[in-house]
């Protein structure tokens, strides 16, 4: 009984990796967001306004070149789907209807990411 219970956890162990693994991007070969040096340079002037008694989000467009953010005092927020949507929204004003979507909360980055010497259109 022993054998055929080592090879069950055997394979619930391994299911459990490939999900996990799948779900970092690791097998699915999930594509960084590409950023824009001046974008990363608009994001660094956003941490430099992030403080411990400050909330927000910096939103950026898929190709990389446009921006947004939403912040507020601690405790004098709206709900988080609130300021993600005001910086989705802000960002989307220029991009030229490239989809926006959120990089970072507060201070941490929340997707993989890479910053670009370049724009999609040759600067």
């Amino acid at each position: 009984m022993t054998r055929p219970m080592t090879r069950l956890m055997k394979r619930a162990a391994t299911a459990l990796l490939i999900l996990a693994l799948a779900s970092a991007g690791a097998i699915a070969g999930e594509a960084k967001q590409q950023i824009t040096k001046p974008i990363w340079q608009d994001y660094q002037q956003y941490l430099a306004r992030q403080n411990d008694a400050r909330h927000g989000f910096f939103a950026v467009s898929k190709d990389g070149q446009n921006w947004g953010e939403a912040g507020c005092p601690k405790g004098q927020c709206p709900s988080d789907d609130a300021l993600k949507a005001s910086a989705i929204s802000r960002c989307q004003q220029f991009s030229a209807n490239v989809p926006c979507l959120i990089f970072a909360e507060d201070k941490t980055i929340l997707v993989p990411y890479e910053v670009k010497d370049y724009t999609a259109y040759g600067q």
